[in-house]
């Protein structure tokens, strides 16, 4: 299973994913070495059955971390699939969150 992991100071995490044609895939995203909960959540990103994850399905960005306020975390994405790709993240640093 691949996976990308990285350390970050921000509120917000967008994450640039562009499969090549094929079937949609998930990709498991933690955050400090567990599942996201709602209330840090990026638009894109589904909390359920103990999982965060997201679908990738098309090429573009996707709102992964939404936190209420600034810190430091460490956030891994991973999945099985061959076309997993990430091409570009950014961040967002607002004082009051998102």
């Amino acid at each position: 299973e691949d996976y990308i992991g990285l350390k970050f100071f921000a509120t917000s995490v967008n994450a640039v994913i562009d499969p090549e044609g094929g079937d949609p895939f998930e990709v498991r995203v933690t955050l400090d070495g567990r599942p996201l909960r709602a209330e840090e959540a990026g638009a894109d990103l589904a909390v359920a059955e103990g999982r965060s994850f997201f679908t990738v399905d098309e090429g573009r960005m996707y709102q992964v971390v939404a936190l209420p306020e600034f810190g430091g975390h460490e956030l891994r994405l991973s999945s099985n699939s061959d076309r997993f790709a990430l091409f570009a993240f950014t961040f967002g640093a607002y004082t009051e969150g998102p």
